[in-house]
């Protein structure tokens, strides 16, 4: 890999990490087009990127942290809601993944998203209809069950083709959040999913993982994240809460179509 090539991988995990796509995918697809890289490879490759947006959001969402750790404010709010949904994605996601992983090949790829996708854009007109009187909620409002549904959407994305930013902001958006609070919310999570994902890569593959090159993709990935981050908490921010929700809908099933259109090129 040449550093034209990682910068081009950063670029790709930076963008494609926090909209309604599989990130781990579309690394996988671009490695292996622009290094001939074999698919599992290829695959640990998108895992191991994922620390990039894990450095990310730890940078950008540093405040929340620390008040979660700290307990300040509003930070106890988040740290039972990062405790709740981590626990029940890995009450879900480990026994899922488990039955899976021996006919992912029957799984359709994208599926999931392209009907979570139709979902945010049926709320959509649904809040138009409602004349905005919906969608307004914040994290606080979440009760215990409905912060349960948010881990269970990230548990599904151990399933292929499925975004775990997407699922879980899809969640949050069909849950009534506002989209900044939706964004945000889903956001904060990608440290402890993505911590998992870069240390399995790295088990999975050892040393050829950690190379000068994949550094440089790293760094890229991190900038090209924060960037992307704040345009799209810039986006939400829009008081047009139905096109907010029909711009994730839209994207979040156009993602899902890629991922079916591409699942028997990477069969064959």
């Amino acid at each position: 890999m040449d550093l034209a090539s990682a910068a081009v991988l950063g670029v790709v995990q930076g963008v494609s990490e926090w909209l309604p796509i599989s990130s781990k995918t579309q690394v996988m697809l671009a490695s292996a087009w622009l290094l001939g890289a074999p698919l599992g490879f290829a695959y640990s490759l998108g895992l191991f990127l994922e620390g990039a947006s894990v450095l990310a959001a730890l940078l950008y969402f540093r405040r929340v942290y620390l008040d979660a750790l700290l307990g300040r404010g509003e930070g106890r709010r988040w740290l039972l809601y990062m405790a709740v949904t981590t626990a029940v994605t890995a009450a879900v996601g480990v026994p899922l993944y488990l039955a899976v992983r021996k006919s992912l090949s029957a799984v359709p790829a994208g599926l999931l998203m392209v009907a979570l996708g139709a979902a945010v854009v049926l709320n959509a007109f649904l809040l138009r209809r409602a004349g905005g009187r919906a969608g307004l909620r914040e994290l606080r409002h979440l009760s215990l069950w409905e912060m349960a549904l948010v881990g269970l959407a990230q548990a599904l994305t151990v399933l292929p083709g499925v975004s775990r930013s997407g699922a879980t902001t899809t969640a949050l958006l069909l849950l009534g959040l506002r989209p900044e609070e939706a964004f945000r919310a889903s956001f904060v999570l990608v440290p402890i999913a993505g911590l998992g994902a870069t240390a399995l890569s790295y088990l999975a593959e050892g040393g050829a993982l950690v190379t000068g090159e994949s550094a440089v993709a790293v760094a890229v990935g991190v900038v090209v994240s924060l960037l992307t981050i704040e345009a799209l908490l810039r986006l939400a921010r829009s008081p047009r809460v139905v096109l907010v929700n029909l711009f994730v809908g839209a994207l979040a099933v156009a993602g899902g179509l890629v991922q079916l259109l591409a699942s028997p090129a990477l069969a064959a």
